[in-house]
């Protein structure tokens, strides 16, 4: 963030790394989230982990003025997402990092007239260990899929390793979903990859998008060149983007205020938990699932 920001708390789960990352910023440290909010309240707050974070204390940060930067999303649930701040704050707690944000994403004009109809929508969404957890990276991903898809009416989802709920869930996830009357989804995510890669891909009958987080390209079924371009980056803008520099980028947007971020839509971010949802339960039965039914189960 260079002098973006200037650093004036760490707080987390004691650690050796917590006190090094403290000695680094030149700032205090400690494991009590309310003493950091109550001592050093500030303009922005990175959320980096949930571990001891009450969403009570959230609101409080709130109410003071801080906007939240979020790299694990407050909800694994339809249930907890009843709780959560997103429908009662929207825009002062921002995801990050988000693809759509991103640097590719936004530097394509707005592709949806070209893309009509689309009849397949592919996401890749690979991090390497520590880089944002399956959760995080599979809601982003159905998040992307659902700009360009209504909700799907069947997933089917394989994992390696099947927890109990998602906000433990790690490895290798797999899924493609069934649209009626719309496009069929793939989706590869992984929080243990040995190459970070976000890359969407919508074929329509008579297009092509392709998005990373760099560069986007929209071309003619005929591979005809309608779009392109590559957002400019420091080094070699063809690299794939550290995860620590796709979350600065995003945040340096926000202080900046030059293009303002728009607000996950609450109900877009439902159809997506219930769509990780319905990976998770598919992943367990062996079983397509419907998002759409765990929707209904929990009133939405």
């Amino acid at each position: 963030m260079g002098d973006a920001v200037s650093p004036i708390g760490v707080a987390g789960p004691r650690s050796a790394a917590l006190e090094t990352l403290a000695l680094g910023l030149d700032c205090p440290n400690g494991n009590d989230f309310r003493q950091l909010r109550v001592e050093r309240p500030s303009a922005f707050l990175l959320l980096t982990t949930l571990e001891g974070v009450p969403l009570a204390e959230l609101r409080a940060a709130i109410d003071a003025g801080t906007r939240i930067i979020t790299l694990e999303p407050l909800a694994a649930t339809l249930a907890q997402a009843q709780d959560t701040l997103f429908s009662n704050h929207p825009g002062v707690i921002t995801f990050a990092p988000d693809f759509l944000s991103g640097q590719g994403y936004r530097a394509a004009a707005d592709p949806h007239d070209q893309i009509n109809a689309p009849r397949l929508v592919r996401m890749t969404h690979l991090g390497r260990p520590h880089e944002g957890s399956l959760l995080a990276r599979l809601l982003d991903a159905w998040a992307t899929i659902l700009k360009f898809s209504s909700l799907p009416e069947a997933i089917t989802a394989t994992l390696s390793g099947k927890p109990d709920n998602l906000r433990l869930a790690s490895g290798f996830l797999a899924a493609h979903a069934h649209v009626p009357a719309g496009p069929g989804i793939l989706l590869e995510v992984s929080d243990q990859a040995a190459h970070p890669q976000r890359l969407l891909s919508v074929l329509a009958q008579q297009a092509q998008l392709t998005v990373d987080d760099t560069h986007y390209r929209l071309q003619t079924s005929n591979n005809q060149p309608l779009d392109d371009a590559t957002a400019s980056t420091p080094g070699d803008a063809t690299a794939t983007p550290p995860f620590a520099q796709c979350i600065a980028n995003q945040w340096r947007r926000l202080i900046d205020r030059t293009a303002p971020e728009s607000a996950r839509d609450p109900a877009r971010i439902d159809a997506a938990l219930a769509c990780a949802q319905a990976c998770l339960l598919s992943a367990r039965t062996g079983e397509p699932e419907n998002p759409s039914k765990l929707l209904r189960i929990a009133g939405r």
